[in-house]
């Protein structure tokens, strides 16, 4: 890559963000396309994120991704939002138009289309239980409702959060039925009727699948898990457990992939090279040493 004074850039503001797989997947397409653009990670520490905000400002960035935990507390800081971040209250992309800047959130439609690569649920029949209630948790939610599952259940450490998302979906989709259980309620029962299973949490990442607040053994070739979070070198504990029971599974790099096509769209106005994405994911992940 030759970066010179006319090379634009984007970045991602996350905290930690050195685990991310965005930038050899971005950078690939950036070059796949023939443009003169260089995509950064950007360790912001949550008290300084305003003036990171600013910062992009200043510095001319071409905008930028958000991760975890900014996608919620950015939301004040920019100057105008479109409507899917508006409702999810929930930013995960950036566009910077001469100084203004404006909020996406580009998860829910990557969510679909990964999750449309290895099944097509009967949607009108499917009911979902989603673990988490952050900024990821309400993309996906609201794009599930919009494809008119037949219920959502909501588990979460907290209710406020939970009560937030479960708000927002009622202002958009009135009609369907979305519950609220904490983590620590007996709720293990409630695999039997949701086939779709969704975990917006980091939970279960290191291997502490104890702490999830569903028995995985309860799982059956029926269902379809998914995590929205991805471990560098492998599946994560849950997703492995999971496709030991037959389920089918679905990891956060698929939902990666394609909220980040969409984000080039949105900066670009081109359309991305998803293969070669797809290629530079696999790619990176396949250099990480694996544990013995």
């Amino acid at each position: 890559m030759g970066i010179t004074g006319e090379t634009k850039l984007i970045g991602i503001l996350g905290y930690p963000v050195s685990h991310s797989l965005s930038p050899c997947m971005q950078n690939a397409a950036f070059a796949a396309m023939g443009l003169d653009i260089a995509y950064v990670p950007l360790l912001v520490n949550p008290t300084e994120l305003g003036a990171a905000v600013l910062g992009l400002k200043a510095l001319n960035f071409l905008g930028a991704n958000v991760t975890i935990p900014h996608k919620i507390p950015i939301v004040p800081l920019l100057d105008r939002l479109d409507d899917t971040a508006a409702m999810t209250g929930a930013v995960n992309t950036i566009v910077n138009d001469g100084g203004v800047l404006t909020g996406y959130n580009t998860d829910g439609i990557g969510f679909i289309r990964a999750l449309e690569e290895v099944t097509i649920p009967s949607y009108r029949e499917t009911s979902v239980l989603l673990l988490g209630a952050g900024g990821a948790a309400r993309s996906v939610a609201l794009a599930l409702a919009g494809k008119g599952v037949r219920a959502i259940t909501i588990i979460n450490r907290g209710r406020q959060r939970a009560e937030e998302l479960k708000e927002m979906l009622g202002r958009a989709y009135p009609e369907l039925p979305v519950e609220i259980r904490l983590f620590n309620e007996e709720i293990n029962g409630l695999l039997k009727d949701n086939m779709m299973v969704i975990n917006a949490t980091p939970l279960g990442m290191e291997g502490n699948l104890k702490a999830l607040p569903v028995a995985v053994d309860t799982l059956t070739e029926d269902h379809v898990v998914c995590d929205l979070v991805y471990v560098e070198s492998s599946q994560t504990p849950l997703l492995a457990a999971a496709a030991k029971k037959g389920a089918t599974i679905l990891g956060g790099q698929g939902m990666l992939l394609h909220q980040g096509a969409e984000a080039i769209h949105l900066w670009t106005g081109k359309e991305p090279p998803v293969e070669i994405m797809r290629q530079a994911i696999e790619s990176e992940r396949s250099n990480i040493p694996q544990e013995p």
